[in-house]
């Protein structure tokens, strides 16, 4: 049975696209009185109080147990992402707030899950049409875990894989899971052309023009590997998600820059 957590999750993917659909949704204390305002709230506070409540309980184990008792109990087994949060510290040794945790969990979930999902299937999908790379990939893993006991890759081991890495990351650039993000300017912006964009202004910025645009990607829909040694040069791009202070932890971004 699907958990009352994960079905907030998935309404308010819903939801959140709906608004974009929807004109007199636009604005928030109109969309507050609509039936899809009133959904949206209560997902929101079963999405909140559902992880406030896991990190409360974990801060407390922690506080109890101390550090060390605390990642010794954790020996032999993977921490978890709010398990990593709570060991976090700044460069004056200070801890994130249970607040800022639930912060970064609730955008995990939220951004995380369907584009992870999405940059996988598209991923198969071009590795589909190319056979003979995706034949590559195939034996660079094997040749990654020849002579091992067990048939996994670890975090190391990723690094070991730069054909396969080339093909993600050319994946992310034909097909990027999130395909514009949108910016409100905090100072004016000089163009090169000498025109100016205003403070305040929301732009929207399209990253699948960006990654499909010849003057930033010559031939852009030539075949895969002619790009590697183009992406090691071109360090600003594939943009697959967007910088921010809260920039999107889903792990199948190769990186997340832009100007």
């Amino acid at each position: 049975q699907r958990s009352e957590y994960i079905a907030a999750i998935l309404e308010l993917s819903t939801l959140v696209v709906r608004r974009q659909q929807r004109l007199l949704h636009y604005t928030s204390w109109l969309y507050r009185l609509s039936a899809d305002g009133r959904r949206f709230a209560r997902a929101c506070a079963t999405v909140h109080s559902f992880t406030a409540n896991v990190v409360q309980r974990r801060r407390q184990e922690l506080n109890h147990l101390g550090h060390q008792a605390w990642l010794k109990g954790h020996q032999g087994r993977s921490m978890d992402f709010i398990d990593l949060l709570l060991l976090t510290k700044d460069e004056d040794g200070n801890t994130l707030s249970d607040e800022d945790i639930s912060a970064e969990a609730d955008t995990f979930m939220f951004e995380g899950h369907d584009t992870t999902a999405s940059g996988l299937a598209w991923l198969l999908y071009n590795l589909a049409h190319h056979p003979h790379y995706q034949e590559q990939c195939r034996q660079e893993v094997r040749e990654l875990l020849k002579g091992r006991n067990v048939e996994e890759i670890e975090w190391e081991d990723l690094s070991l894989l730069p054909f396969t890495t080339m093909c993600i990351k050319e994946s992310l650039r034909l097909h990027p899971p999130v395909t514009a993000v949108s910016r409100r300017c905090t100072e004016d912006v000089a163009m090169r052309d000498g025109r100016v964009i205003p403070k305040e202004v929301i732009c929207l910025m399209s990253i699948y023009g960006t990654h499909h645009n010849p003057d930033i990607w010559p031939e852009p829909q030539v075949e895969p590997r002619v790009h590697h040694d183009m992406a090691m040069e071109q360090q600003d791009v594939p943009v697959t998600m967007s910088v921010s202070p809260t920039v999107c932890w889903c792990p199948c971004h190769p990186r997340s820059t832009t100007h």
